[in-house]
């Protein structure tokens, strides 16, 4: 009791019983008071730092958290003008995802003068979006696709593999005509490479395929209803206008390439020595929340170089679905708003 009473005055413990003991009130304690307002001081100041240093330790967990999670708040919504709840407009990315599987002939000179023919099978991707700008008449858009290909001469005794990819990003202007047609017309960046390669002896077994090049792109489209269902038949049209491709020349070995034997090998590519075409009709089926898509894809590649010919044509059947559906399905809205579609 002694040392927690000089603890708290600063005083001897002797001196500080002699006052406690010829004193009657608390008012006759100045020292104490001192000293007990003193310790609640100190234990305060002492509480506010601790409070202080545990809130900036706090704060910076959690700057670290936020900045470290990928937080999004309406990641498909922009609004028009000054803010309100009336100007909502909503512009949804429109995605796609399908499965092709047709038939495909291939006559690549390079590796045979006979024409081989099998099946493909492939996967495609597209993604649309009104742009912000314009979002009534202006849509981005943009494709990847890849093929697996199992081919066979007509006898059958050699067969020919191949895989190819190709990615496309564009933009398009878009209006509406008369019986609810819907146009579109622009352009996109093409690129395309894969390779094919022939499964017997040769000194030639592989032919590298890649270009480069800005395509023409159309569609038409227009929806119409059959009882409770919503369709959309549409018509999408890329034509390479303008571009670079590779080639050997006849009888070069990619070897020779290798050693430094590399003119000749890029060629400038237009509709005369490399005319090419990627046709998709299809039908989608809107749902509401998904929709599924029905179709046919023909695909033609052309290519003529250094007295090398190739020619590439597939006939495919398309099926896939649209998460989020196309818009054709409407559904109520909790809010004022308004949302743009991008493929109708």
């Amino acid at each position: 009791m002694k040392k927690i009473i000089s603890n708290i005055s600063g005083k001897s413990p002797g001196k500080r019983l002699s006052r406690l003991n010829s004193s009657r009130g608390p008012s006759h304690f100045p020292e104490l008071s001192h000293g007990f307002i003193s310790g609640i001081g100190y234990a305060a100041r002492r509480t506010v730092l601790i409070c202080r240093r545990k809130y900036v330790a706090a704060t910076f967990i959690v700057m670290l958290l936020y900045s470290l999670i990928p937080i999004e708040i309406h990641p498909q919504t922009e609004y028009a003008g000054t803010y309100s709840p009336d100007s909502c407009t909503s512009r949804p990315v429109t995605g796609s995802y399908s499965m092709t599987i047709g038939s495909k002939s291939l006559l690549a000179t390079y590796l045979s003068p006979l024409t081989y023919r099998g099946t493909s099978f492939g996967l495609l991707g597209t993604w649309s979006k009104a742009l912000p700008f314009n979002p009534r008449h202006m849509i981005m858009h943009f494709e990847g696709s890849a093929a697996f290909d199992n081919l066979w001469n007509p006898a059958r005794t050699a067969k020919i593999m191949g895989l190819n990819a190709g990615f496309k990003w564009g933009m398009s202007w878009r209006t509406t005509l008369p019986q609810k047609i819907q146009l579109t017309a622009g352009g996109c960046i093409d690129l395309d490479g894969g390779a094919y390669y022939l499964l017997r002896n040769g000194n030639n077994p592989v032919q590298a395929m890649a270009s480069a090049s800005v395509d023409a792109r159309a569609s038409l489209s227009r929806p119409f209803r059959i009882g409770t269902f919503n369709f959309l038949i549409s018509d999408v049209v890329n034509i390479p206008s303008l571009g670079l491709f590779f080639s050997p020349e006849y009888g070069e070995t990619y070897y020779e390439i290798y050693l430094g034997n590399r003119s000749g090998l890029v060629h400038t590519g237009w509709w005369g020595n490399n005319f090419r075409i990627d046709n998709l009709l299809s039908v989608t089926i809107d749902f509401g929340k998904t929709a599924a898509i029905l179709g046919y894809r023909l695909k033609a590649d052309t290519q003529w170089a250094n007295s090398l010919n190739t020619k590439i044509l597939t006939h495919s059947f398309v099926i896939g679905i649209v998460p989020g559906g196309i818009g054709l399905k409407k559904r109520t809205v909790k809010l004022p708003s308004e949302t743009i579609y991008s493929l109708y």
